[in-house]
């Protein structure tokens, strides 16, 4: 049984011969995906030892070790150049998520697909995105506990400049409008709200620069709203 989170990621990954998951952890969405039969076979990638020996302990329970292969290691580097086609990499922040992606250029050049599941920075992970010559062919949110998780699917190709907005809120969800996208502005608009009070309360040029910045902000952000 898998939560929302993980499901999501699940129904948004392509059908791949190789899907490789990066921090792979217990090893559910790999096991979820070949079980399903999306991927032909899956690599999991983890660095904790605990968790590692709790992956290979899982994909032998359900028979799976001729599918997916459990590795110890950092990033993309226990991975060789065209093994996978696809990778995964999800729960982490969206500045480690760039540095996986940088972990092993040679691997990474041979990727066609990426889905992604940031924790924080979302933005700049977007605009990593479309510097580096992916385009988001898919992105959505998803509830699980009173937390929102966004998911993100790319591809190689070209990607128009991301305004602020779509950099911070993703263009397609911006498009498309789903049910929880207000939340998930509203959610970031609390967090600015929160920093704008704890500059009040300093009196220096800096933080009253801060604070103008961010009162800006909010206020292109509650005109998503509209």
């Amino acid at each position: 049984m898998i939560g929302a989170r993980l499901a999501l990621m699940a129904d948004m990954a392509p059908a791949a011969d190789t899907l490789a998951d990066i921090g792979t952890d217990h090893g559910k969405l790999l096991t979820t995906l070949a079980r399903s039969g999306k991927i032909r076979k899956g690599i999991g990638v983890e660095i904790a030892r605990g968790p590692y020996r709790q992956a290979l302990a899982n994909i032998r329970a359900m028979g799976l070790e001729s599918r997916i292969d459990i590795r110890l290691g950092d990033g993309l580097k226990p991975l060789a150049p065209g093994e996978a086609s696809v990778c995964a990499v999800a729960g982490m922040g969206g500045k480690t998520i760039i540095d996986i992606l940088g972990s092993n250029p040679q691997v990474a050049a041979r990727l066609s697909r990426l889905l992604l599941q940031p924790m924080n920075a979302e933005g700049p992970l977007r605009r990593h995105l479309q510097q580096c010559g992916w385009r988001i062919d898919k992105e959505a949110l998803v509830e699980e506990r009173g937390m929102l998780y966004v998911a993100i699917l790319a591809e190689r190709g070209d990607m128009p400049p991301l305004s602020d907005a779509e950099a911070e809120f993703g263009p397609h969800l911006l498009a498309e409008r789903p049910p929880l996208l207000g939340a998930a502005i509203r959610q970031r608009i609390s967090k600015l709200a929160d920093i704008v009070r704890s500059l009040a309360l300093s009196d220096s040029e800096e933080s009253r620069s801060k604070r103008d910045h961010l009162q800006e902000q909010i206020k292109e952000w509650e005109a998503l709203l509209e």
